[in-house]
């Protein structure tokens, strides 16, 4: 899935954040770690998202 969410165009990454923050949350309910790899781009997705926010905002 994270390969899958790495080569989408930027829009559609983050329309998966929600499933990224689901996916980490029941892992860890569960008592497993969730893989950094997710929580890296779980991170990485959220900084972008809020970049591109401002990008298209008028000075």
């Amino acid at each position: 899935m994270l390969q899958r969410i790495e080569r989408a165009p930027a829009p559609a990454r983050y329309a998966h954040i929600p499933t990224l923050r689901r996916m980490i949350a029941a892992q860890s309910s569960s008592g497993q770690p969730a893989p950094c790899q997710a929580r890296a781009m779980l991170r990485r997705l959220e900084e972008e998202a809020a970049e591109d926010m401002f990008d298209n905002m008028p000075v």
